[in-house]
C-alpha cells in the first residue's frame, strides 16, 4: 500500500478555503499563505544543533523563550533518549547514541607515546583531536631559525591541574543579549497578531514560544559529563593498566608525561603532567546525562503536537497574521543558523580546555626539518629511553644516521650542549657522506638553540 509523505501531500492540498474566521477586508480575495508544512519542517538540522549548545552553555538553557522552526525534527532527535516507546515507534531508525548529538563519534585521536612508561597508544580518544586543533587556532606559532624542508609544529603544554572525573562541563560562551534578538521579535509578533485581533496566529506564535521555552529547560537540564579511567590504587606506577569500562582503553600510569604525534598533520603536542591529566586527553570521553529523561518525553510530545496545530490552524489566521508567523520563524531561523555556524568542535575543545584542563600553558613552535623536530622534541620530554623514541619517528638506518643518532642520544643522556664546531665536523670519517652529517648535526643544533629559547621563554611566563 503507498503512503505518501506528509510534506507532498501538504504541497498538493489547499489548506484554506476563503471561508475561515477572521477573514477580515485585508484578506477579503480569500488569498491565504500555504506556511503549515513549511513551518513544522524548516530549519530542522539548523534547530537541532542550537539545542545542542545548551548543555555546553549554562546561560542558553533559559533563554529558549521565542517561536523557533524545526520542532519535527527535534522531537524526532530527543524523542529517542527519552526511553519512550512510544517514541521509539513514532521515530524508528533515528540514533539513540548521545555521542551522535555532541558530534563526537567521529572525532579520532592521534597517537601516544609515553615518554617514561613505555605506554604506546595507536589511537587516542576524541578529545586529544580536540586539543591537537586547539593549539592550532589558538596558540601563537614561533618559527626557529634553521634549514627548512618539511617543517613540523612541535607545542609544548604543562598539565598543572590534574583534572577531577565524572566532571560536567559548562562553560558560557555565547553572549546572552544576542538571544534577546528572537524573544523580541516573537513577542513583538505575537503582540502585532493579538492588536488587529487574529488570535489564531497569536495563539500560535505565544504556543511556539512556550513549547519552545519549556522544551529548553527540560532538555537543558542533561548533563555534559566528562569522565576518565583512573589508576587503580596499589597498581605499580610503572605498569599499563586496561580500564574496567573497556578492556581496549589503555590507562596511562605514573608520570603521564608523552607525546601526541600526528604525522598527517606535521604535528608534535609533548604533554608534561600527571598521568591523570594525560589519561583525560588520550582517553577521555563524554556524554550527556538527562536529570529529567522523564519529561524529555513529553517535550518530545509537546514539539510534535506543535506541528500538527501548525498545519491545522495557520491556515485560518488572516494575510497579517501569517506574515507575523513567518517573521518570528525567520527571525528565530536566523538565531539558530548563528548558533549552529560556530564550529562544535572548536566549542567542545575550549570548553574542555577550560573545564577539564583549566587552560595549561603551551608554547608553539615550528621547526625546519623532521630531524630538528625530533631532536626538540627529546630535549624538552627528557624520555627514559630516547633511543626508542627516536628510532620510531626517525627510522632511517644508514651508517651516516646511525653514527648521527648515536652521539645525539649520548649528548642528550649526559645533558651536554648540542653545539658543534668546524672542527668536529673535520673530525668525521672521510668515507662516510660529509655533507648529509653536517645538515644533520646543524638540524641538532638548531633545535637546542631553539630548546633554549623555550627554557627563557617559559621561565617568563611562569614569573609574569
Amino acid at each position: 500500500m503507498f503512503i505518501p509523505q506528509l510534506p507532498d501531500v501538504l504541497d498538493r492540498r489547499a489548506l484554506y478555503s476563503g471561508n475561515a474566521p477572521l477573514n477580515d477586508s485585508s484578506n477579503s480575495g480569500g488569498f491565504s499563505l500555504n506556511t503549515g508544512g513549511m513551518a513544522s519542517f524548516f530549519g530542522g538540522e539548523v534547530a537541532v544543533t542550537a539545542m545542542t549548545t545548551i548543555h555546553l552553555d549554562p546561560t542558553r538553557r533559559w533563554l529558549g523563550w521565542y517561536n523557533s522552526p524545526g520542532t519535527y525534527e527535534v522531537a524526532r532527535r530527543y524523542g529517542r533518549v527519552s526511553g519512550s516507546k512510544f517514541l521509539e515507534g513514532l521515530f524508528p531508525g533515528v540514533p539513540t547514541d548521545l555521542a551522535t548529538l555532541l558530534g563526537l563519534e567521529e572525532l579520532k585521536g592521534t597517537k601516544y607515546i609515553g615518554a617514561h612508561n613505555g605506554t604506546i597508544l595507536e589511537e587516542t580518544g576524541p578529545f586529544s583531536a580536540l586539543l591537537m586543533k586547539h593549539f592550532v587556532q589558538h596558540v601563537e606559532m614561533v618559527e626557529i631559525p634553521g634549514r627548512k624542508t618539511q617543517p613540523i609544529a612541535v607545542t609544548i603544554t604543562e598539565l598543572s591541574h590534574t583534572p577531577s572525573n565524572q566532571a560536567v562541563l559548562r562553560t558560557p560562551i555565547y553572549p546572552p543579549i544576542v538571544a534577546g534578538i528572537p524573544i523580541l521579535a516573537s513577542v513583538g509578533t505575537a503582540t502585532a497578531c493579538g492588536v488587529f485581533r487574529d488570535w489564531f496566529s497569536f495563539s500560535l506564535i505565544v504556543f511556539g514560544i512556550l513549547v519552545n521555552g519549556i522544551s529548553c529547560i527540560v532538555i537543558g537540564a542533561g548533563d555534559f559529563v566528562f569522565q576518565y579511567p583512573n589508576r587503580r590504587v596499589g597498581v605499580p606506577r610503572d605498569s599499563i593498566l586496561v580500564s574496567d569500562r573497556d578492556k581496549e582503553n589503555i590507562v596511562v600510569m605514573g608520570s603521564g608525561d608523552g607525546i601526541l604525534v600526528s604525522d598527517k598533520d606535521k604535528e608534535i603536542i609533548v604533554l608534561r603532567g600527571s598521568g591523570d591529566a594525560v589519561n583525560s586527553i588520550t582517553s577521555g570521553s563524554a556524554n550527556l546525562r538527562f536529570r529529567w529523561q522523564y519529561w524529555i518525553k513529553w517535550c518530545a510530545i509537546l514539539l510534535v503536537f506543535q506541528l500538527i496545530v501548525q498545519i491545522l490552524l495557520i491556515p485560518q489566521g488572516t494575510l497579517f497574521g501569517q506574515i507575523m508567523f513567518i517573521g518570528s520563524l525567520a527571525v528565530s531561523w536566523a538565531y539558530n543558523l548563528w548558533l549552529s555556524s560556530k564550529n562544535k568542535e572548536s566549542i567542545q575543545g575550549e570548553v574542555f580546555i577550560r573545564g577539564v584542563l583549566r587552560r595549561p600553558n603551551a608554547w608553539r613552535y615550528s621547526l625546519g626539518t623532521r630531524t630538528s623536530a625530533v631532536v626538540f622534541m627529546l630535549l624538552a620530554v627528557k624520555p627514559k629511553d630516547p633511543g626508542k623514541i627516536l628510532n620510531m619517528l626517525i627510522p632511517n638506518d644508514t651508517t651516516e644516521w646511525l653514527r648521527f643518532k648515536d652521539d645525539i642520544l649520548s649528548r642528550i643522556r649526559t645533558n651536554q650542549d648540542l653545539r658543534f664546531e668546524a672542527s668536529f665536523l673535520d673530525t668525521l670519517a672521510p668515507e662516510q657522506d660529509k655533507g648529509l652529517m653536517e645538515l644533520l648535526y646543524s638540524d641538532a643544533e638548531a633545535a637546542y638553540e631553539g630548546y633554549l629559547d623555550h627554557l627563557s621563554r617559559s621561565a617568563t611566563k611562569r614569573t609574569s
